[in-house]
């Protein structure tokens, strides 16, 4: 019956419970023990976690050496002096990589056929770090992440030097490279591997496009030559058939060299042009002469272009069968030498084809293999990248709330539990 009374009293007379921050102290200070001791395990366990998925992060600048210094045009006898003059006068391409191809080459870098051919072929494809590297890259989609383009001069620069930086090139100079892994020796690996697989990802994918079209090129080339070879033989012909003309008209009228006012050559509606028949004939062997060089320059390029097309050829067998850059640039030199082995370099057309490749090796190799470097890093990391005390703060921070109230909670089920199983 009192009960029914107190229920049917208004909530105004019941009152909410009321706390103190006595009573709360109080119920603190009953549970210390569990406080105390569970915080405690919640900081052990914060640090033994960190400890265990510590990180450490190891960075490094990778320069790109120069432009591209792949062989850009064939050998050929057309190069007189005055196209030898314009390109001495030529200014130097701008280092680096322009940003199309750049972003062509990250397309390129992120795909998992690259990176899988890449690893195979250096014999990296099964070891464990290489594999974390390809999930993190590759599977999580986030390659340029850890790949971040240098250039010469920022947006403020641009506005500063402003008519100047016109004239200037912002290719992609160089790269921060930066990777976080376990210890700090596959940290500095790690980076240091991305270098490499980068510039030797760029050096394949120069390599591809331009050696896959050079046979075509040179086929082509090859048989122009070959035509334009045919058309002066038939213009030397026809000039050794008027020479043979005009040395009968020649001597079946002596003195038709003293009448070159009257010997008709052509003749218009306004005038009329003469010319010994003499006259005639030295200018006839002139043009011979000058269609006769014309087959034997042509002949010169055309056996240049035959020499260079087995020279295209033997590289591109070479990377159809390789996935390395490097491995491929590093070939080039025995695949010359193959080539010119069985040919006579006293041959000043041959050696010309023969240095020309040589000098071209020399450049990729300086720019790509050389000048290509880190020149900054890969770092060894000294410290992890998240901090014990850090995690020593969020474990007693979470700790505390989280047994607090679980004290409380333990206090007010004690208080209540009986009016609630009434």
């Amino acid at each position: 019956m009192d009960k029914l009374v107190e229920m049917k009293q208004a909530p105004e007379q019941q009152g909410a419970p009321e706390f103190s921050l006595t009573e709360v102290l109080i119920v603190l200070w009953k549970g210390r023990k569990l406080i105390v001791g569970g915080t405690v395990v919640v900081m052990i366990l914060c640090v033994l976690f960190t400890l265990y998925t510590a990180t450490y992060k190891s960075e490094g600048f990778y320069q790109f050496g120069g432009a591209i210094p792949v062989l850009k045009e064939q050998v050929n006898g057309e190069r007189d002096k005055d196209k030898e003059k314009e390109k001495e006068k030529e200014k130097e391409p701008p280092p680096g990589i322009a940003l199309g191809d750049y972003k062509r080459y990250v397309a390129a870098l992120s795909s998992s056929g690259r990176f899988d051919d890449y690893m195979q072929q250096v014999k990296l494809n099964n070891d464990p770090t290489v594999q974390e590297l390809r999930h993190t890259l590759i599977v999580r989609n986030n390659f340029s992440k850890f790949l971040e383009p240098i250039y010469p001069m920022t947006k403020l620069d641009a506005k500063e030097l402003m008519d100047t930086a016109k004239d200037i090139s912002n290719n992609v100079i160089g790269l921060r490279i930066s990777y976080e892994a376990t210890t700090p020796q596959d940290g500095q690996r790690m980076v240091a591997l991305l270098g490499r697989y980068t510039m030797d990802s760029v050096i394949y994918l120069v390599y591809s496009d331009f050696l896959r079209s050079k046979h075509l090129d040179l086929t082509s080339k090859i048989t122009k030559l070959d035509n334009e070879i045919i058309s002066n033989k038939e213009k030397l012909e026809s000039f050794a058939r008027k020479g043979d003309t005009l040395r009968k008209i020649v001597s079946r009228y002596p003195d038709a060299a003293g009448q070159g006012s009257r010997q008709v050559v052509s003749v218009t509606e306004d005038n009329a042009r003469y010319l010994s028949p003499s006259t005639q004939l030295m200018s006839t062997e002139v043009d011979a002469l000058m269609a006769n060089e014309a087959i034997l320059k042509a002949l010169r390029e055309q056996k240049q272009n035959l020499i260079l097309r087995e020279y295209y050829d033997g590289a591109k067998v070479v990377l159809d069968s390789n996935k390395s850059g490097e491995a491929v640039l590093r070939s080039l030199e025995s695949i010359k030498e193959n080539v010119f082995k069985k040919r006579d370099l006293n041959d000043e057309s041959v050696k010309e084809v023969f240095n020309t490749i040589t000098v071209d090796n020399q450049k990729a190799t300086a720019v790509y293999l050389e000048k290509s470097r880190f020149i900054a890093g890969p770092t060894l990391p000294e410290s992890r990248t998240s901090r014990l005390s850090n995690s020593l703060l969020a474990g007693f921070l979470t700790g505390l709330a989280f047994f607090s109230l679980l004290v409380f909670g333990r206090s007010w089920w004690r208080a209540n539990r009986l009016k609630l199983a009434d």
